[in-house]
């Protein structure tokens, strides 16, 4: 189910207004998927959601609701802690209504979502499960036949910020030399080749920066005593991978613009959209950032260098 453009008001998105009625006719899903570009907004809307359930202001912090997310530098959510949420819900619980969030249903392993799936079809008596992701084509399958999905339309924040607009028009710049190809042969150190490798430098530092500025504004969930160190690690590798998202966003519809303006290099766009693509894949695996994003511009310069000229 699509909603129209999202509204960052909560009280103004359709689907938590489609659920809300649902709750109140008795018809509410047990397993939900939310699912859309805005990470934020997502973790807000499964709260909210969770917070509609159990008739409580700060579900979080409620003792009838179960928390599972990402955690350590691998930031996968760990079968153990799949295996507690689900044995803690055949204990007594407070209220007659208990809800599981589970952030970042991509990052479930094969063994930890195998813990969850019987919970996911048949939760017990008066239990919500609430999962959201920025990354839906990443959940297993098993996990998603047995939830009702949700998506919550609009794209992810922009960066707005003079250095990362500085920075895209070098990009620009850097790009146009390479449809346009260097002046001459000894020209092309100066005019690709340094700007290349100072776009490199430039968005491992700027990334940092990015990163730096929104743990201030976002610190992590508070943990509890036995996975304080794996909450921090995974909160910062989540904070870190919203970031990089949205400035490769930003690079792919600067090659697609390219592609728009220069119809003669659609060939040589769409295989660099494709480099980006392995660029991001490698970036998730832990790949470093700076090789990743430096092997992405060098792959993009040859298949331009190669590019056949008019005579």
């Amino acid at each position: 189910m699509k909603s129209p453009a999202a509204s960052t008001e909560l009280s103004d998105l359709p689907v938590l207004k489609v659920l809300a009625r649902a709750r109140a006719e008795g018809r509410m899903p047990h397993a939900v998927l939310l699912t859309g570009a805005d990470g934020a907004l997502l973790a807000r809307a499964a709260e909210h959601l969770a917070a509609l359930h159990l008739g409580v202001p700060d579900p979080v912090a409620d003792p009838d609701c179960r928390v599972l997310r990402p955690s350590g530098l691998s930031r996968t959510i760990k079968a153990e802690y799949a295996q507690q949420v689900v044995s803690s819900l055949n204990l007594t619980s407070v209220s007659e209504r208990r809800v599981v969030l589970i952030h970042e249903p991509d990052r479930l392993n094969a063994t930890a979502a195998n813990c969850l799936l019987k919970t996911l079809e048949e939760p017990p008596r008066g239990t919500l499960v609430v999962l959201q992701t920025a990354n839906y084509y990443s959940v297993l399958p098993t996990v998603i036949s047995r939830c009702m999905r949700f998506h919550i339309a609009g794209e992810a924040p922009t960066i707005a910020d003079a250095s990362w607009a500085d920075w895209l028009r070098e990009m620009d710049k850097l790009l146009t030399r390479m449809v346009k190809g260097p002046a001459s042969p000894t020209a092309r150190v100066s005019e690709v080749f340094i700007p290349l490798y100072a776009l490199c430098a430039r968005f491992e530092v700027l990334l940092q920066l990015f990163v730096e500025e929104a743990l201030e504004a976002a610190p992590p969930p508070p943990p509890s005593d036995d996975d304080k160190d794996d909450v921090v690690k995974a909160h910062e590798a989540t904070i870190s991978r919203g970031i990089r998202a949205r400035l490769l966003f930003s690079v792919e519809e600067k090659l697609r613009l390219i592609g728009r303006n220069h119809p003669g290099c659609a060939e040589q766009v769409a295989m660099s959209v494709g480099y980006l693509e392995d660029a991001r894949r490698r970036m998730e695996l832990n790949y470093q950032v700076l090789a990743a994003f430096e092997q992405f511009l060098l792959r993009t310069l040859r298949v331009f260098a190669l590019r056949p000229r008019p005579a």
